[in-house]
């Protein structure tokens, strides 16, 4: 639209350069340039109040959920054609996780623990391969049936060593209810649905800040290798990047490569959006996210440590990492109920709910985030990091996030809330 008013603008000037033969020609062409400059002073302030922000990170960050608790959190949620619309792509959930699962069996070489069973498995693998088939109830009852195994249980709890989509046991816990003919998902469900992002999805919002209303226009580009090169399309203008790094992922390789671990994935990837010299004046808002999920995998007795080993050039060591009691209250804090019970026992006070193994962890890499901002680590050996004062212009601010828990995200985005308008602000050199 501003693109057309400006073009008509060149027009209009042009035209008003002319000579005209009568007053009345000229008085026309008078009156044309200042209904055309009350109109583009109209778009610039309107332009002024809409603030742009760009979803980055690697692919099932999380940068979807977080999208879709704007939505249930500004937009007032998903109306009922919405959620039964989800059904779908749940139960194709629900299909590759067990179809993920019953090949690792294979490769793993880990055997049913009930022999009866094995129809069942065989009829999984046979059904779940035709992806063109609709997910009938017969297929739910048996990878019900399959999920109760203990070999297919054993066989999840070595899921980092195969590709699994974060919502497995989630909705594989679900299928009494999902099975339902009356199933209608909830807002969890919604929100741990996993479809993947193969383009730019965009969501528009107002939230209220000082008796104002201001619009924020949220871009979520897709995260996979194939999907990157979109985000230089939506770069212009944009006020910040909120960045979601997956926490859990340390153990992982990815997708598209499988020599590759995941969270250095995303550290690359970071240190190059830090870095870029398009975005040298746009501050970034790191999610340090799925900390429900690492903290399920610490617990279950994954560690660091083992990606540290794998490389001892890249990371600092970890078994004497000792991360600050401030650094741990705040990790701490921020982990789901944390706001509540610190509420009613005071800062000083402790989560003896959540291993300490777990806030090392939690701490230790967003310490590895925050050494790329001080150019304190360097990962690609062909790329050069610029020095302080190049980075004046903009900063990093870290927060911890669960996107699958509302309250968290609420939270974290009202504290965002005020780092962006203020750079909004800043832009625009109102302040």
């Amino acid at each position: 639209m501003r693109d057309h008013v400006m073009s008509c603008f060149g027009t209009c000037v042009e035209e008003s350069t002319k000579f005209y033969n009568t007053p009345e020609e000229s008085k026309k062409a008078r009156l044309r340039d200042k209904q055309l400059t009350r109109l583009l002073h109209k778009y610039h302030k309107e332009d002024m109040k809409r603030l742009k922000l760009l979803l980055l990170g690697t692919g099932e960050s999380g940068k979807s959920t977080i999208t879709k608790q704007m939505k249930i959190i500004h937009i007032n949620g998903f109306d009922n054609h919405e959620r039964l619309s989800k059904i779908v792509d749940i139960k194709r959930n629900i299909r590759d996780a067990i179809l993920s699962m019953a090949g690792a069996m294979h490769n793993l070489s880990i055997p049913l623990q009930d022999e009866s069973n094995q129809p069942c498995l065989e009829y999984v693998l046979r059904e779940a391969s035709n992806t063109e088939q609709e997910i009938t109830q017969e297929f739910l009852e048996k990878t019900q049936q399959l999920w109760s195994d203990g070999g297919i249980q054993e066989c999840y709890e070595q899921s980092h060593r195969y590709q699994l989509i974060d919502c497995a046991k989630y909705f594989l816990d679900r299928l009494d209810e999902i099975r339902r003919d009356d199933y209608i998902p909830n807002d969890q469900d919604i929100l741990r649905c996993r479809a993947i992002t193969n383009s730019i999805q965009h969501i528009e919002f107002n939230v209220p800040d000082a008796g104002d209303q201001v619009k924020f226009s949220v871009y979520d580009v897709g995260g996979q290798r194939g999907e990157r090169k979109k985000w230089i399309q939506v770069f212009d203008s944009v006020v910040a990047i909120l960045f979601v790094a997956d926490a859990s992922t340390f153990d992982q390789c990815l997708l598209e490569d499988s020599d590759k671990n995941r969270l250095l994935e995303a550290l690359e990837i970071f240190e190059q959006v830090w870095n870029n010299r398009f975005l040298r004046n746009v501050s970034v808002l790191l999610f340090i996210n799925k900390i429900d999920i690492l903290a399920e995998k610490v617990l279950r007795g994954r560690s660091i440590q083992q990606l540290n080993e794998l490389y001892p050039d890249v990371f600092p060591e970890y078994s004497s990492f000792n991360p600050s009691n401030s650094a741990k209250l705040e990790f701490m804090e921020s982990f789901p109920g944390g706001s509540d019970i610190h509420k009613k026992k005071g800062r000083s006070a402790s989560r003896p709910d959540i291993d300490p193994e777990v806030v090392k962890t939690a701490v230790y890499i967003k310490h590895l985030f925050m050494k790329i901002v001080k150019g304190e680590l360097k990962l690609k050996e062909t790329f050069e990091p610029h020095d302080k004062e190049w980075h004046s212009q903009h900063n990093c601010e870290y927060y911890y996030t669960c996107a699958v828990d509302t309250n968290n995200v609420k939270k974290v985005l009202n504290g965002c809330r005020t780092v962006i308008i203020r750079k909004h602000l800043e832009r625009f050199g109102i302040i």
